[in-house]
Protein backbone atom coordinates (compact mmCIF):
# COMPACT_ATOMS: atom_id res chain seq x y z
CA UNK A 1 0.00 0.00 0.00
CA UNK A 2 1.43 3.57 -1.07
CA UNK A 3 2.40 5.69 1.66
CA UNK A 4 -0.13 9.05 0.74
CA UNK A 5 -2.88 6.07 0.93
CA UNK A 6 -1.89 4.42 4.12
CA UNK A 7 -2.08 8.40 5.32
CA UNK A 8 -5.32 8.94 3.74
CA UNK A 9 -7.11 5.72 5.11
CA UNK A 10 -5.50 6.57 8.35
CA UNK A 11 -7.31 10.11 8.55
CA UNK A 12 -10.12 9.00 7.34
CA UNK A 13 -10.51 6.05 10.26
CA UNK A 14 -9.30 9.12 12.74
CA UNK A 15 -12.50 11.24 11.29
CA UNK A 16 -15.15 8.89 9.65
CA UNK A 17 -17.60 11.38 9.84
CA UNK A 18 -15.15 13.75 7.09
CA UNK A 19 -17.25 10.87 4.52
CA UNK A 20 -15.04 8.17 4.29
CA UNK A 21 -16.94 5.51 2.36
CA UNK A 22 -17.32 2.46 4.42
CA UNK A 23 -18.58 -0.79 2.84
CA UNK A 24 -22.09 -1.08 4.20
CA UNK A 25 -25.15 -4.02 3.62
CA UNK A 26 -26.70 -4.57 0.94
CA UNK A 27 -30.09 -3.08 1.86
CA UNK A 28 -27.91 0.51 2.64
CA UNK A 29 -27.16 0.74 -1.10
CA UNK A 30 -30.00 -0.68 -2.38
CA UNK A 31 -32.04 2.24 -0.67
CA UNK A 32 -30.62 4.53 -3.00
CA UNK A 33 -32.69 6.24 -5.63
CA UNK A 34 -31.06 6.14 -9.11
CA UNK A 35 -30.86 9.84 -9.34
CA UNK A 36 -29.07 10.09 -5.86
CA UNK A 37 -25.21 9.82 -5.10
CA UNK A 38 -24.36 7.75 -1.97
CA UNK A 39 -24.18 9.22 1.45
CA UNK A 40 -21.05 9.81 3.09
CA UNK A 41 -20.98 6.12 5.01
CA UNK A 42 -22.93 4.00 2.24
CA UNK A 43 -21.22 2.48 -0.83
CA UNK A 44 -22.75 2.69 -4.45
CA UNK A 45 -25.74 0.83 -5.85
CA UNK A 46 -24.79 -2.47 -7.56
CA UNK A 47 -25.91 -3.56 -10.45
CA UNK A 48 -25.91 0.16 -11.62
CA UNK A 49 -29.99 0.80 -12.87
CA UNK A 50 -29.96 1.10 -16.91
CA UNK A 51 -31.80 3.95 -17.85
CA UNK A 52 -31.57 4.32 -21.42
CA UNK A 53 -34.47 6.78 -23.11
CA UNK A 54 -35.45 5.72 -26.52
CA UNK A 55 -32.99 5.40 -29.60
CA UNK A 56 -35.03 7.68 -31.75
CA UNK A 57 -35.51 11.21 -31.89
CA UNK A 58 -39.70 11.52 -30.99
CA UNK A 59 -39.72 14.94 -31.05
CA UNK A 60 -37.60 17.85 -32.29
CA UNK A 61 -34.15 18.67 -30.05
CA UNK A 62 -35.32 22.17 -28.47
CA UNK A 63 -32.43 24.19 -28.44
CA UNK A 64 -31.75 26.95 -25.30
CA UNK A 65 -34.27 29.47 -24.97
CA UNK A 66 -32.77 33.00 -24.09
CA UNK A 67 -34.23 36.18 -24.82
CA UNK A 68 -31.28 39.50 -23.92
CA UNK A 69 -27.45 40.22 -23.46
CA UNK A 70 -25.79 37.16 -21.57
CA UNK A 71 -24.90 38.33 -18.12
CA UNK A 72 -21.71 39.33 -17.17
CA UNK A 73 -20.95 38.50 -13.74
CA UNK A 74 -23.75 36.40 -11.46
CA UNK A 75 -23.91 33.85 -7.88
CA UNK A 76 -25.60 30.58 -9.82
CA UNK A 77 -28.70 30.19 -7.18
CA UNK A 78 -29.13 26.83 -7.35
CA UNK A 79 -25.19 26.12 -6.39
CA UNK A 80 -23.85 29.08 -4.82
CA UNK A 81 -20.71 29.67 -6.96
CA UNK A 82 -19.87 33.01 -8.93
CA UNK A 83 -20.00 32.92 -12.67
CA UNK A 84 -18.29 35.18 -14.88
CA UNK A 85 -18.78 35.43 -18.58
CA UNK A 86 -15.26 36.12 -19.94
CA UNK A 87 -16.04 36.22 -24.01
CA UNK A 88 -16.97 39.94 -25.07
CA UNK A 89 -20.68 40.38 -26.21
CA UNK A 90 -20.97 38.78 -29.55
CA UNK A 91 -19.42 35.58 -28.02
CA UNK A 92 -16.13 33.38 -27.68
CA UNK A 93 -14.69 29.86 -28.12
CA UNK A 94 -11.87 28.18 -25.98
CA UNK A 95 -9.34 25.42 -26.99
CA UNK A 96 -9.84 21.95 -26.60
CA UNK A 97 -9.77 20.67 -22.81
CA UNK A 98 -6.30 19.14 -23.17
CA UNK A 99 -4.88 22.00 -24.93
CA UNK A 100 -3.03 24.68 -23.35
CA UNK A 101 -4.52 28.04 -23.26
CA UNK A 102 -2.24 30.11 -20.85
CA UNK A 103 0.53 32.28 -21.20
CA UNK A 104 3.58 31.62 -19.92
CA UNK A 105 4.35 34.13 -16.60
CA UNK A 106 6.87 36.70 -16.27
CA UNK A 107 7.78 39.28 -13.57
CA UNK A 108 5.83 42.41 -14.27
CA UNK A 109 3.77 41.16 -17.12
CA UNK A 110 0.00 40.34 -16.13
CA UNK A 111 -0.99 36.64 -16.12
CA UNK A 112 -2.47 35.74 -19.74
CA UNK A 113 -4.67 33.56 -21.00
CA UNK A 114 -6.21 33.40 -24.81
CA UNK A 115 -10.05 32.72 -26.24
CA UNK A 116 -11.15 33.00 -29.45
CA UNK A 117 -13.47 35.70 -30.52
CA UNK A 118 -14.92 37.30 -33.85
CA UNK A 119 -12.77 39.74 -33.93
CA UNK A 120 -9.49 36.99 -34.29
CA UNK A 121 -8.07 35.67 -30.96
CA UNK A 122 -7.50 37.68 -27.71
CA UNK A 123 -5.81 37.78 -24.47
CA UNK A 124 -7.73 38.20 -21.15
CA UNK A 125 -6.01 39.39 -18.25
CA UNK A 126 -6.60 36.90 -15.73
CA UNK A 127 -6.43 39.02 -12.51
CA UNK A 128 -8.97 41.48 -14.28
CA UNK A 129 -10.63 39.55 -17.04
CA UNK A 130 -9.54 42.87 -19.27
CA UNK A 131 -9.71 41.43 -22.94
CA UNK A 132 -7.22 42.58 -25.41
CA UNK A 133 -7.26 41.56 -29.41
CA UNK A 134 -3.91 39.84 -29.96
CA UNK A 135 -4.50 38.48 -33.85
CA UNK A 136 -7.45 40.88 -35.57
CA UNK A 137 -8.01 38.05 -38.08
CA UNK A 138 -11.38 35.99 -37.97
CA UNK A 139 -10.05 33.74 -40.06
CA UNK A 140 -7.29 32.85 -37.45
CA UNK A 141 -8.09 29.51 -35.56
CA UNK A 142 -6.49 29.49 -32.49
CA UNK A 143 -4.60 26.01 -31.62
CA UNK A 144 -3.07 26.65 -28.02
CA UNK A 145 -0.03 28.83 -26.20
CA UNK A 146 3.44 27.34 -25.22
CA UNK A 147 4.76 26.21 -21.78
CA UNK A 148 8.40 27.58 -23.03
CA UNK A 149 8.06 31.16 -24.09
CA UNK A 150 5.02 33.64 -24.27
CA UNK A 151 3.91 32.45 -27.43
CA UNK A 152 1.07 32.22 -28.74
CA UNK A 153 0.00 29.08 -31.66
CA UNK A 154 -2.64 29.48 -34.64
CA UNK A 155 -3.48 28.69 -38.24
CA UNK A 156 -5.17 30.07 -40.99
CA UNK A 157 -6.69 27.96 -43.35
CA UNK A 158 -7.28 28.40 -47.14
CA UNK A 159 -10.67 28.52 -48.63
CA UNK A 160 -12.41 25.80 -50.25
CA UNK A 161 -14.76 23.07 -50.90
CA UNK A 162 -12.90 20.22 -49.45
CA UNK A 163 -13.04 18.99 -45.68
CA UNK A 164 -11.17 21.20 -42.81
CA UNK A 165 -8.43 18.30 -43.07
CA UNK A 166 -7.91 17.93 -46.99
CA UNK A 167 -7.16 22.03 -47.29
CA UNK A 168 -3.95 24.05 -47.03
CA UNK A 169 -3.12 25.86 -43.43
CA UNK A 170 -0.37 28.23 -42.57
CA UNK A 171 0.93 27.99 -39.07
CA UNK A 172 1.82 31.15 -37.28
CA UNK A 173 3.25 31.88 -33.91
CA UNK A 174 2.81 35.19 -32.11
CA UNK A 175 4.63 36.50 -29.32
CA UNK A 176 2.23 38.04 -26.60
CA UNK A 177 4.35 40.85 -25.41
CA UNK A 178 6.02 41.77 -28.84
CA UNK A 179 3.40 40.68 -31.10
CA UNK A 180 5.74 40.07 -33.56
CA UNK A 181 4.51 37.08 -35.55
CA UNK A 182 6.33 34.64 -37.72
CA UNK A 183 5.30 32.13 -40.33
CA UNK A 184 6.66 28.50 -39.07
CA UNK A 185 5.25 26.27 -42.30
CA UNK A 186 2.89 25.92 -44.76
CA UNK A 187 1.20 22.42 -44.88
CA UNK A 188 -0.91 20.72 -47.82
CA UNK A 189 -3.48 18.61 -45.47
CA UNK A 190 -4.29 17.76 -42.01
CA UNK A 191 -4.36 19.03 -38.41
CA UNK A 192 -2.14 20.34 -35.64
CA UNK A 193 -3.12 19.52 -32.57
CA UNK A 194 0.56 20.32 -30.04
CA UNK A 195 3.64 21.86 -29.61
CA UNK A 196 6.10 19.65 -27.19
CA UNK A 197 7.52 21.34 -24.02
CA UNK A 198 10.57 22.84 -25.20
CA UNK A 199 8.56 24.18 -28.42
CA UNK A 200 10.69 22.96 -30.79
CA UNK A 201 7.96 20.52 -32.32
CA UNK A 202 4.32 21.14 -33.53
CA UNK A 203 2.61 17.33 -33.59
CA UNK A 204 -0.61 16.57 -35.96
CA UNK A 205 -2.34 14.05 -37.76
CA UNK A 206 -3.84 13.73 -41.53
CA UNK A 207 -6.04 11.56 -43.43
CA UNK A 208 -5.36 10.83 -46.81
CA UNK A 209 -9.19 10.38 -48.90
CA UNK A 210 -11.12 10.16 -46.07
CA UNK A 211 -14.96 11.29 -46.09
CA UNK A 212 -17.07 13.80 -44.07
CA UNK A 213 -18.37 12.13 -41.11
CA UNK A 214 -21.70 13.73 -41.68
CA UNK A 215 -22.38 12.76 -45.37
CA UNK A 216 -23.18 16.00 -47.65
CA UNK A 217 -21.25 18.26 -45.03
CA UNK A 218 -18.07 19.24 -46.55
CA UNK A 219 -17.39 21.00 -43.46
CA UNK A 220 -18.63 19.89 -40.45
CA UNK A 221 -16.89 21.69 -37.87
CA UNK A 222 -19.51 24.60 -37.51
CA UNK A 223 -19.44 27.51 -34.89
CA UNK A 224 -22.29 26.77 -33.25
CA UNK A 225 -21.39 23.36 -31.86
CA UNK A 226 -17.30 23.05 -33.44
CA UNK A 227 -19.15 19.30 -34.44
CA UNK A 228 -20.99 18.00 -37.19
CA UNK A 229 -25.03 18.27 -36.61
CA UNK A 230 -24.77 14.49 -37.25
CA UNK A 231 -28.20 12.83 -38.56
CA UNK A 232 -29.02 9.35 -39.39
CA UNK A 233 -32.03 6.22 -39.48
CA UNK A 234 -32.34 3.91 -37.41
CA UNK A 235 -33.26 0.08 -38.90
CA UNK A 236 -37.07 1.11 -38.23
CA UNK A 237 -36.22 4.11 -40.37
CA UNK A 238 -36.94 6.73 -37.47
CA UNK A 239 -34.53 9.15 -37.18
CA UNK A 240 -31.86 8.54 -34.45
CA UNK A 241 -31.03 11.27 -32.06
CA UNK A 242 -28.04 13.16 -31.85
CA UNK A 243 -26.01 10.60 -29.56
CA UNK A 244 -26.57 7.73 -31.83
CA UNK A 245 -26.79 9.18 -35.12
CA UNK A 246 -23.00 10.47 -34.46
CA UNK A 247 -22.81 6.28 -33.31
CA UNK A 248 -23.32 5.63 -36.87
CA UNK A 249 -21.12 7.84 -38.71
CA UNK A 250 -18.36 7.00 -36.32
CA UNK A 251 -18.92 3.02 -36.97
CA UNK A 252 -18.59 4.39 -40.84
CA UNK A 253 -15.64 5.81 -40.39
CA UNK A 254 -13.76 3.52 -38.54
CA UNK A 255 -14.43 1.24 -40.70
CA UNK A 256 -13.48 2.50 -43.88
CA UNK A 257 -9.83 2.07 -42.61
CA UNK A 258 -8.41 5.19 -44.38
CA UNK A 259 -4.34 5.52 -44.58
CA UNK A 260 -3.41 8.51 -42.03
CA UNK A 261 0.28 9.61 -40.73
CA UNK A 262 1.19 11.08 -37.44
CA UNK A 263 3.41 13.84 -38.31
CA UNK A 264 5.99 16.44 -36.20
CA UNK A 265 7.09 20.13 -37.85
CA UNK A 266 10.16 21.66 -36.38
CA UNK A 267 9.30 25.09 -35.03
CA UNK A 268 12.51 26.75 -35.99
CA UNK A 269 12.66 25.44 -39.83
CA UNK A 270 9.45 24.12 -40.95
CA UNK A 271 10.62 20.72 -41.30
CA UNK A 272 7.90 17.69 -41.91
CA UNK A 273 8.92 14.71 -40.68
CA UNK A 274 6.53 11.57 -40.40
CA UNK A 275 6.42 9.26 -37.33
CA UNK A 276 3.94 6.67 -37.62
CA UNK A 277 1.81 5.28 -40.23
CA UNK A 278 -1.35 3.53 -39.86
CA UNK A 279 -4.68 2.77 -41.16
CA UNK A 280 -6.62 3.12 -37.73
CA UNK A 281 -8.40 6.55 -37.32
CA UNK A 282 -6.48 8.25 -35.11
CA UNK A 283 -7.12 11.12 -32.68
CA UNK A 284 -6.23 12.97 -30.03
CA UNK A 285 -2.29 13.53 -30.53
CA UNK A 286 -1.10 15.22 -27.59
CA UNK A 287 2.94 16.15 -26.09
CA UNK A 288 3.68 15.62 -22.73
CA UNK A 289 3.21 19.24 -20.37
CA UNK A 290 6.95 18.26 -19.09
CA UNK A 291 8.75 15.50 -21.62
CA UNK A 292 10.17 16.98 -24.88
CA UNK A 293 9.63 13.66 -26.36
CA UNK A 294 7.11 12.20 -25.19
CA UNK A 295 3.23 12.25 -26.48
CA UNK A 296 0.10 10.32 -26.98
CA UNK A 297 -2.31 9.50 -29.60
CA UNK A 298 -5.43 7.60 -29.79
CA UNK A 299 -7.33 5.31 -32.15
CA UNK A 300 -10.73 6.68 -32.88
CA UNK A 301 -13.89 5.20 -33.36
CA UNK A 302 -16.79 3.23 -31.11
CA UNK A 303 -14.80 2.86 -28.07
CA UNK A 304 -15.98 -0.33 -27.26
CA UNK A 305 -14.43 -2.07 -30.83
CA UNK A 306 -10.84 0.01 -30.65
CA UNK A 307 -7.80 -0.27 -28.20
CA UNK A 308 -8.14 3.28 -27.84
CA UNK A 309 -4.96 5.03 -26.26
CA UNK A 310 -1.63 4.96 -27.02
CA UNK A 311 1.96 6.00 -26.19
CA UNK A 312 4.88 6.54 -27.88
CA UNK A 313 8.79 8.82 -28.52
CA UNK A 314 8.48 11.29 -30.71
CA UNK A 315 11.46 9.15 -32.69
CA UNK A 316 8.98 6.35 -33.04
CA UNK A 317 10.22 3.81 -30.55
CA UNK A 318 8.02 3.12 -26.82
CA UNK A 319 4.88 2.63 -29.21
CA UNK A 320 2.37 0.79 -26.55
CA UNK A 321 -1.18 0.91 -25.52
CA UNK A 322 -1.58 2.53 -21.93
CA UNK A 323 -4.85 1.03 -21.13
CA UNK A 324 -6.05 -3.35 -21.95
CA UNK A 325 -9.84 -4.04 -22.00
CA UNK A 326 -10.30 -6.47 -19.79
CA UNK A 327 -14.57 -7.55 -20.42
CA UNK A 328 -16.89 -7.34 -23.34
CA UNK A 329 -18.33 -3.79 -23.64
CA UNK A 330 -15.40 -1.76 -21.64
CA UNK A 331 -14.99 1.58 -23.08
CA UNK A 332 -12.42 4.09 -22.32
CA UNK A 333 -11.50 7.07 -23.91
CA UNK A 334 -10.95 11.37 -23.55
CA UNK A 335 -7.28 10.92 -22.72
CA UNK A 336 -5.29 13.70 -21.60
CA UNK A 337 -1.91 14.33 -19.92
CA UNK A 338 -1.52 14.89 -15.67
CA UNK A 339 -0.19 18.65 -15.07
CA UNK A 340 3.45 16.87 -14.66
CA UNK A 341 3.54 14.81 -17.09
CA UNK A 342 3.82 11.26 -15.52
CA UNK A 343 0.58 9.90 -15.82
CA UNK A 344 -2.43 9.72 -18.29
CA UNK A 345 -5.90 10.61 -17.09
CA UNK A 346 -9.37 8.96 -18.81
CA UNK A 347 -12.77 8.44 -18.77
CA UNK A 348 -13.38 4.64 -18.15
CA UNK A 349 -16.78 2.79 -18.06
CA UNK A 350 -17.04 -1.22 -17.09
CA UNK A 351 -18.97 -1.47 -18.91
CA UNK A 352 -20.10 0.63 -20.72
CA UNK A 353 -22.50 3.21 -19.57
CA UNK A 354 -23.14 1.15 -16.59
CA UNK A 355 -20.28 1.95 -14.00
CA UNK A 356 -18.34 5.15 -14.62
CA UNK A 357 -14.31 6.26 -13.79
CA UNK A 358 -12.02 8.84 -13.99
CA UNK A 359 -9.20 6.51 -14.32
CA UNK A 360 -5.13 6.99 -14.66
CA UNK A 361 -1.85 5.26 -15.36
CA UNK A 362 1.45 6.04 -14.20
CA UNK A 363 3.84 5.64 -17.93
CA UNK A 364 6.97 5.06 -15.79
CA UNK A 365 5.44 2.43 -13.41
CA UNK A 366 2.30 1.12 -14.42
CA UNK A 367 -0.05 1.87 -11.34
CA UNK A 368 -3.22 2.61 -11.68
CA UNK A 369 -5.99 4.48 -9.51
CA UNK A 370 -9.53 4.71 -10.62
CA UNK A 371 -11.74 7.23 -9.15
CA UNK A 372 -15.48 5.94 -8.99
CA UNK A 373 -18.25 8.75 -10.60
CA UNK A 374 -22.03 8.40 -9.87
CA UNK A 375 -24.23 8.51 -13.18
CA UNK A 376 -25.07 11.78 -12.74
CA UNK A 377 -21.81 13.05 -12.74
CA UNK A 378 -20.55 11.91 -15.56
CA UNK A 379 -19.29 14.09 -17.95
CA UNK A 380 -18.43 14.62 -21.77
CA UNK A 381 -14.61 15.58 -20.62
CA UNK A 382 -13.17 15.82 -17.00
CA UNK A 383 -10.05 18.10 -16.08
CA UNK A 384 -7.65 18.22 -12.80
CA UNK A 385 -6.48 21.20 -10.99
CA UNK A 386 -2.72 21.96 -11.30
CA UNK A 387 -2.02 20.38 -8.17
CA UNK A 388 -3.56 17.36 -9.34
CA UNK A 389 -5.85 16.90 -6.02
CA UNK A 390 -9.26 18.31 -7.83
CA UNK A 391 -10.73 16.98 -10.66
CA UNK A 392 -13.67 18.63 -12.70
CA UNK A 393 -16.59 17.49 -15.03
CA UNK A 394 -18.69 19.50 -17.37
CA UNK A 395 -21.73 16.62 -17.12
CA UNK A 396 -23.87 15.74 -20.10
CA UNK A 397 -27.24 15.17 -21.36
CA UNK A 398 -30.11 12.15 -21.03
CA UNK A 399 -29.23 11.30 -24.52
CA UNK A 400 -25.45 10.70 -24.06
CA UNK A 401 -23.67 7.34 -22.88
CA UNK A 402 -24.54 7.41 -19.25
CA UNK A 403 -28.18 8.83 -20.15
CA UNK A 404 -28.69 10.64 -16.58
CA UNK A 405 -31.66 11.82 -15.70
CA UNK A 406 -29.87 14.97 -13.38
CA UNK A 407 -26.79 15.14 -15.22
CA UNK A 408 -26.34 19.05 -16.61
CA UNK A 409 -24.16 20.23 -14.10
CA UNK A 410 -20.71 21.23 -13.44
CA UNK A 411 -18.88 19.56 -11.02
CA UNK A 412 -16.28 19.33 -8.81
CA UNK A 413 -14.95 15.94 -8.15
CA UNK A 414 -13.04 15.11 -5.12
CA UNK A 415 -11.18 11.82 -4.65
CA UNK A 416 -11.38 9.76 -1.47
CA UNK A 417 -9.90 6.41 -0.81
CA UNK A 418 -12.49 3.44 -0.84
CA UNK A 419 -11.58 2.09 2.68
CA UNK A 420 -12.69 -1.43 3.98
CA UNK A 421 -12.27 -3.35 6.75
CA UNK A 422 -8.57 -4.29 6.26
CA UNK A 423 -6.70 -1.58 4.74
CA UNK A 424 -3.22 -3.64 5.46
CA UNK A 425 -4.26 -6.22 2.93
CA UNK A 426 -3.50 -3.68 -0.26
CA UNK A 427 -0.86 -4.61 -2.51
CA UNK A 428 0.78 -2.05 -4.84
CA UNK A 429 0.85 -4.01 -7.83
CA UNK A 430 -3.21 -3.85 -8.35
CA UNK A 431 -5.13 -0.60 -8.88
CA UNK A 432 -6.24 1.63 -5.85
CA UNK A 433 -9.66 2.24 -6.13
CA UNK A 434 -11.08 5.73 -4.79
CA UNK A 435 -14.44 7.89 -4.93
CA UNK A 436 -15.65 10.75 -6.31
CA UNK A 437 -17.35 13.35 -3.96
CA UNK A 438 -19.40 15.57 -6.16
CA UNK A 439 -20.47 19.18 -5.71
CA UNK A 440 -22.38 20.87 -8.39
CA UNK A 441 -20.64 24.52 -9.30
CA UNK A 442 -22.56 25.44 -12.55
CA UNK A 443 -26.13 24.81 -13.45
CA UNK A 444 -26.19 23.34 -17.34
CA UNK A 445 -30.15 23.11 -17.67
CA UNK A 446 -30.00 25.57 -20.62
CA UNK A 447 -27.01 24.38 -22.55
CA UNK A 448 -27.60 22.71 -25.66
CA UNK A 449 -24.69 19.69 -25.48
CA UNK A 450 -24.02 19.27 -29.08
CA UNK A 451 -21.49 21.63 -28.04
CA UNK A 452 -18.87 19.98 -25.68
CA UNK A 453 -17.94 22.60 -22.40
CA UNK A 454 -13.96 21.13 -22.58
CA UNK A 455 -13.75 22.77 -19.27
CA UNK A 456 -10.01 23.94 -17.94
CA UNK A 457 -8.62 25.14 -14.55
CA UNK A 458 -6.88 28.26 -14.41
CA UNK A 459 -3.01 28.07 -13.11
CA UNK A 460 -3.59 29.15 -9.44
CA UNK A 461 -6.76 26.45 -9.57
CA UNK A 462 -9.64 29.34 -8.32
CA UNK A 463 -11.40 29.23 -11.71
CA UNK A 464 -12.64 26.87 -14.13
CA UNK A 465 -12.94 27.94 -17.81
CA UNK A 466 -15.66 26.39 -20.09
CA UNK A 467 -18.04 27.36 -22.84
CA UNK A 468 -21.36 27.28 -22.90
CA UNK A 469 -24.47 28.30 -25.41
CA UNK A 470 -26.67 28.63 -22.12
CA UNK A 471 -27.81 31.87 -23.19
CA UNK A 472 -27.83 31.36 -26.63
CA UNK A 473 -24.64 32.27 -28.01
CA UNK A 474 -21.49 30.51 -27.52
CA UNK A 475 -19.48 32.23 -25.11
CA UNK A 476 -16.24 31.28 -22.32
CA UNK A 477 -17.44 31.68 -19.08
CA UNK A 478 -15.16 31.31 -16.09
CA UNK A 479 -16.78 29.32 -12.59
CA UNK A 480 -14.85 30.19 -9.29
CA UNK A 481 -14.42 26.82 -7.42
CA UNK A 482 -14.81 28.10 -3.63
CA UNK A 483 -18.04 28.96 -3.18
CA UNK A 484 -19.14 32.78 -3.42
CA UNK A 485 -19.34 34.34 0.40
Amino acid sequence: MTTSRRAALKGLFAAPAAGALIARAAPAAAAQSPSSPPAPGEAPQWPAPNTAPPSTQATPHQPPQWSGPAPTNWIDPKTGHRIRRVSPDDGGGKPYFYKNMFVVPKAGAPDLMVISTPQGISTVDLRTWDLSVLVPDPHADLMFTGRRNRSVYYSVTEPGDAQLMDRAKTLFVIDVDTRQTRQIARIPNGNVNSVNADETLLLGFVAYGSEPLQPGVNDPRNRRFDQAEYEADGPDGKPLNFARAKGVRMLQRWAARYPMEIFVIDTATGERRVIHKTNEWIGHTQFSPTDPQRLIFCHEGPWHRVDRMWTMKVDGSDLRKTHQRTMNFEIFGHEWFSPDGSQVHYDLQTPRGQVFWVASVDLETGKRTYRRVERNDWSVHYNVSPDGALFAGDGGDEDMVAHARDGKWLVLLRPEPVVDADPSSDQDDLIDPLYMRSERIVDMSNHDYRLEPNLTFTPDGRWILFVSNMHGTNHVYAVEVARAG
